[in-house]
């Protein structure tokens, strides 16, 4: 119940906040409002509450349970801009089951509350739909988070803006992730309740209602204190500037792989910017953002790789650790062995003597 209130209280309070995204928020609302009313549902269930009011509570005809995967997928894909039309609108029959659901749910609902068959969700509980239900709905929602994690990887590369901009769109994918967690878990909950008879059982259904309340608690502690961060505006580079995107990749890798211009040990950032040529601070956002890594780490890596070729070449026994590590770049035999163990998690000489073994 508590779960609940917070998932309605947060609700109330977004909605009073000035958004950027009104669409993304619409359907992030829906999401939790669903949520938290799966919550509300049990705990009054549980509780021996039947109506609220003058309305019957018992069994409302609102399919929360498939409303909560399709609203959470499609605030993800609203989180970029309409004008870039990433939304097919045959998408939108996602929302078909539920409406289905809806529909039985309400038949059920008036011939319940007319008293015309006082018994329906009995007789339709004893065949076992609800059971099967259960697990339909959480594969649906399960699918469609796979889904949406695949689309906010696929357009990782293609955000435009800052280095700032681009986290914030990465963290939707963490935010994701966690909501993923929680679906399999109800899911493996299910699967246990079904294989060991315990589909009936309150007191195991109850594990599930905690983790979806500690869920609603999570983000609610977002929702407070994160807000700017679930309803931005994304938008996405043209293909101009995924051009020039893919010809600074390019230009940067022709410079290291083949010039290896990393070999120079005072090798620095506004060096690599003069070559291409852009900025230094273009350069090192470039590297932050694609490679995810700073300016320092980027071309120790590419030493790493000239340290370990030398090490397994023919010629190895000619050259020592230390005469090694100058040609690969390093200035020194103390970052040499720091980074490489960082890098490969051994140090050169274990390195070494791994290969030759």
């Amino acid at each position: 119940m508590f779960g609940a209130i917070q998932g309605f209280t947060l609700c109330i309070y977004l909605f009073s906040k000035r958004r950027e995204n009104t669409i993304a928020f619409r359907y992030y609302l829906l999401f939790l409002f669903s949520l938290s009313f799966f919550n509300l549902t049990y705990a009054m269930l549980y509780m021996g509450i039947y109506t609220i009011g003058f309305v019957p509570l018992a069994s409302f005809p609102f399919p929360y349970k498939y409303i909560i995967g399709v609203s959470f997928y499609f605030y993800l894909k609203h989180q970029i801009s309409n004008k870039e039309k990433v939304i097919n609108k045959l998408e939108y029959l996602l929302f078909v089951p539920a409406i289905i659901y809806g529909f039985m749910r309400l038949y059920w609902y008036v011939k319940l509350h007319t008293g015309i068959d006082k018994d329906i969700f009995f007789k339709v509980y004893q065949t076992g739909f609800f059971v099967y239900n259960d697990m339909v709905y959480l594969l649906f929602n399960l699918i469609l988070i796979i889904i949406g994690l695949k689309f906010l990887k696929s357009h990782n590369n293609k955000i435009k803006g800052s280095i700032s901009i681009q986290n914030n769109w990465k963290w939707l994918s963490i935010f994701s992730r966690i909501w993923m967690a929680i679906v399999i878990l109800n899911l493996l909950h299910q699967v246990i309740a079904n294989l060991f008879s315990l589909e009936h059982s309150q007191t195991f259904y109850y594990g599930i209602l905690v983790l979806n309340s500690i869920y609603i608690y999570w983000i609610g502690f977002i929702g407070f204190t994160k807000s700017n961060l679930l309803f931005k505006i994304y938008y996405l580079k043209d293909q101009i500037e995924e051009e020039e995107h893919d010809s600074l990749k390019n230009r940067i890798e022709y410079y290291m792989k083949k010039e290896e211009v990393f070999t120079n040990r005072n090798f620095k950032v506004a060096d690599l910017a003069s070559l291409l040529p852009i900025s230094e601070k273009e350069l090192s956002e470039y590297i932050h953002t694609t490679y995810q890594m700073s300016f320092t780490d980027f071309i120790n890596s590419y030493r790493v790789e000239k340290v370990k070729e030398l090490l397994i070449s023919s010629d190895q026994d000619k050259f020592t650790l230390l005469a090694v590590s100058e040609k690969a770049g390093f200035s020194s035999k103390s970052s040499f062995n720091a980074v490489f163990k960082k890098v490969t998690g051994l140090t050169p000489t274990q390195y070494k003597k791994e290969h030759q073994n």
